[in-house]
């Protein structure tokens, strides 16, 4: 059997290289002098002296056209440049602006596709996603991977990701994608020009979370500059129609102690997902592999969705995170069989797990599809490092189950119990869900609708708050504020 381990470690390699170094003499004591100073002495480099470049201007620039395709590189924002690919959760979290999972591909413009032929065969066939495989050509080097088109990229040009095609990356990342490390020179680490794109004519199968839970045609995201809303703080309302809140035949919740609320604004997300891995992390959300991700069936409880509008060649991005709604009048309740959802006293839609026998009678009700169900027994029960890993304070579920957000429940009982120590209610801010935890931009907002002082409690009450799908009048407790742009008149098309 052969030894995969290296006939010397790091720290051998490093001494015997200094050994020759030293010279002649005790290295043993000049070894531990160099590690005490950590200077080892005249080892500096010589000093050079530099003169400033002021003629830049008149400098011609080059004008010469490039020849083939702009290759860019660039570290994959889920494992970076794959020093994370062996992390199950970063492999299985969607990339910011394709939603793909568990692969990278070659990012290329509508308009430079076309002229390829390859937007006819780009694209989702059900709950799958197909592509085909390109061969491209830099700097005598070549790489195959995936084709895949992104609005708003750059014609002539193509994007590859570093982090994918590692042989020995471990249980989870090895021989996963293709490897750019393979075409990537020292004289063009970032870019280069003269590449060369070539169709295989070989379909390749992706795994997008984000294709097959679409609501089109419906008024998802919306929108407007600020002069407009300066001008008409209603235009937000003008776009979507919600009921009276009595106009239900749902009976009427009074909610006298805390009402659990959420507010998500979207000007303020800029889709990096960080939410989505703390939920993951603070649930014990399992990862469940490409296949079942190609199939619909990843578990996240939190998804952020990506639209783009405006033309493919300069769209305008946007990103919605869409947890569970929490909804007042829960359409998924009323049609579960053994009541293992119901509705808490604080307007939380509960999950009974011990109840559900699985129909995903709730599910087919939900209509922001934000419930999940394990169809198969996703969870590790035997190997002690993942007992370690999981949060004590939350329920690991089975095969069988289904499983939603619950505004992180068991941070709000723990703020609860801290409270009633004190003899006070929980303080606006004592209760931080997981994905709010996170959110680099402050995006995601919590708190009680019955403090007025309340954070969530002022932005619920601005001009442009408003329901995710409210013409349905199920009063969803998440709701999002409105994008504002400023855009500068004088940048035209920017």
């Amino acid at each position: 059997m052969l030894n995969d381990q290296p006939d010397r470690t790091s720290y051998d390699i490093v001494r015997e290289r200094w050994q020759q170094q030293a010279g002649a003499g005790d290295f043993e004591k000049w070894w531990r002098r160099a590690l005490h100073d950590g200077v080892v002495p005249d080892t500096a480099l010589a000093g050079r002296t530099l003169t400033v470049r002021t003629d830049f201007a008149a400098v011609a620039p080059n004008s010469a056209p490039a020849q083939g395709l702009e290759i860019v590189f660039r570290p994959d924002p889920s494992t970076y440049d794959g020093r994370f690919a062996n992390l199950g959760w970063l492999q299985e979290l969607p990339k910011p602006l394709t939603k793909l999972t568990w692969d990278n591909v070659i990012y290329l413009s509508p308009r430079t596709a076309e002229k390829l032929g390859l937007d006819r065969v780009i694209g989702s066939r059900g709950g799958e996603v197909w592509s085909e495989i390109v061969e491209l050509r830099f700097d005598g080097r070549t790489v195959r991977g995936p084709a895949y088109l992104v609005p708003g990229h750059a014609d002539d040009c193509a994007t590859v990701f570093m982090g994918y095609g590692r042989e020995r990356a471990g249980r989870v990342g090895s021989k996963i994608g293709y490897n750019a490390a393979v075409i990537r020179t020292t004289g063009a680490m970032w870019a280069g020009t003269g590449a060369e794109l070539r169709r295989t004519g070989e379909a390749y199968q992706l795994a997008s979370t984000q294709l097959h839970f679409l609501m089109e045609g419906r008024d998802l995201v919306r929108a407007t500059t600020l002069e407009e809303y300066v001008q008409n703080p209603e235009i937000v309302h003008e776009r979507g129609h919600e009921p009276p809140e009595d106009l239900s035949l749902y009976p009427q919740y009074q909610y006298d102690g805390y009402r659990w609320a959420m507010a998500i604004d979207v000007s303020a997300c800029i889709g990096c997902n960080a939410c989505i891995v703390a939920c993951q992390a603070e649930n014990n959300i399992p990862v469940v592999g490409k296949e079942q991700v190609a199939r619909s069936r990843e578990m996240h409880w939190l998804r952020v969705d990506t639209y783009y509008e405006g033309a493919p060649e300069n769209p305008t991005a946007y990103f919605q995170p869409i947890p569970c709604q929490q909804c007042e009048k829960a359409p998924c309740e009323v049609v579960c069989p053994v009541n293992a959802t119901v509705h808490s006293a604080e307007g939380l839609n509960d999950m009974v797990y011990n109840r559900c026998v699985g129909t995903r009678y709730c599910s087919n009700n939900c209509p922001y599809k934000v419930r999940r169900f394990n169809y198969f027994l996703y969870q590790d029960w035997e190997t002690p490092t993942y007992k370690m890993m999981r949060n004590p304070e939350v329920t690991v579920r089975s095969r069988g189950v289904m499983e939603k957000c619950t505004y992180c429940v068991q941070r709000i009982q723990a703020a609860k119990i801290e409270a009633g120590k004190d003899g006070r209610r929980v303080r606006d801010g004592e209760v931080l869900t997981a994905c709010q935890a996170v959110c680099p931009t402050e995006a995601i907002v919590f708190g009680d609708l019955n403090d007025p002082n309340s954070r969530v409690a002022k932005l619920k009450a601005e001009k442009r708050n408003f329901s995710l799908l409210g013409e349905l009048n199920v009063r969803p407790r998440t709701s999002y504020l409105a994008a504002l742009r400023n855009p500068n008149p004088e940048l035209k098309g920017a």
